[in-house]
């Protein structure tokens, strides 16, 4: 198997693509198992993406177009949990083409893809630094990705009629079975996806408080509101959730507390009864907390600290939201009286 994984970048066979869709099941139902990763196929999933980026007629050839979107999803899958397994894939240079199929080199799906895998890269301690040799433009890649996935995947693929669609999108997407309407909401899926594992790779930075500048720009964390992620994928933490990791940090807080709109959304989910409403709270608590922002955000949140202090089930968040809010109330209500 590891003479198979050498040679295979090599060689030109038709077989590429079962072989390819065969070691992306493995990967996908076995990410912990040791043995394809201690055989070399870090190495020859770089080389087979390198080689679609660089020979467009090689990718054209056959079913060779479906080989970069499954190599990139095999790096993907066998550094989600394993660290070592992650520094395998930086040792064999996998960064660098995942960084090339970022900046669609290929299209959207291979996007996709790309972000996953370096968003599982970025995850570990032991390889974050080599994710962070690429930070500022992995950033901004992500930005742009995050706030435009949904509108792209429409243009490209929702908004174009069934016959011409690329055939090798409608087949990832379905899995040969086929259908409009399954293929519209597999899309529908995949865009949602590719807005969560994007937030999920700038999470990574903010929690390090790292290329804090980039993020905490006044029209992203705007939009930051309205990408609620996906409830289905929990290992994201959509739009709120990075709201909450930058609320961990001084400089996320003084530009966060600066927008009303974004106050008044967190203020809005700490209300509700979804899965988002304990990052909104815990990040109305980080701001009121600190003496720097509580009272840029007091006025806003006034009204809703009442419902905060009466959420009995909210266990610790309870207690401190309490005394939180009961002190802040006084003196609110003593500024308003002029007292």
């Amino acid at each position: 198997m590891a003479q198979c994984f050498k040679e295979m970048p090599l060689r030109d066979d038709q077989e590429h693509v079962l072989v390819l869709s065969g070691l992306w099941n493995i990967a996908m139902t076995q990410p912990d198992d040791p043995e394809f990763p201690s055989l070399g196929i870090f190495e020859c999933m770089k080389k087979l993406i390198y080689r679609g980026i660089k020979d467009k007629e090689w990718l054209l050839r056959d079913q060779n177009i479906y080989i970069p979107y499954y190599a990139a999803h095999i790096i993907g899958s066998y550094t989600m949990n394993k660290a070592e397994f992650a520094e395998k894939a930086v040792n064999s240079g996998a960064v660098l083409p995942l960084m090339e199929l970022l900046r669609g080199k290929i299209t959207w799906v291979e996007q996709r893809v790309a972000v996953r895998a370096l968003g599982h890269l970025a995850s570990h301690e032991r390889t974050f630094e080599a994710i962070a040799d690429h930070e500022d433009e992995i950033v901004e890649l992500a930005k742009e990705l995050a706030c435009n996935c949904l509108k792209t995947i429409y243009k490209k693929f929702l908004g174009v009629r069934d016959i011409k669609r690329l055939k090798y999108h409608r087949d990832l997407l379905t899995r040969g079975l086929g259908g409009i309407e399954l293929e519209n909401r597999k899309a529908e899926e995949w865009a949602s996806q590719l807005q969560c594992w994007s937030l999920y790779l700038l999470n990574c930075f903010a929690c390090k408080e790292r290329s804090l500048s980039l993020i905490c720009k006044k029209h992203f964390l705007k939009d930051l509101c309205g990408m609620w992620g996906s409830l289905g994928n929990r290992t994201s933490p959509g739009g709120i959730g990075l709201i909450r990791s930058l609320c961990n940090t001084k400089t996320g807080r003084e530009s966060i507390a600066n927008l009303e709109e974004v106050i008044m959304s967190l203020c809005n989910t700490s209300r509700s009864s979804d899965d988002w409403q304990y990052m909104a709270i815990d990040s109305l608590i980080l701001l009121l907390k600190d003496i720097d922002t509580r009272y840029k955000v007091i006025d806003i949140a006034a009204l809703f600290l009442v419902d905060l202090v009466e959420l009995r089930s909210l266990n610790e968040r309870t207690k401190i939201g309490e005394a939180i809010a009961q002190t802040l109330l006084q003196d609110y209500h003593k500024s308003n009286m002029g007292d």
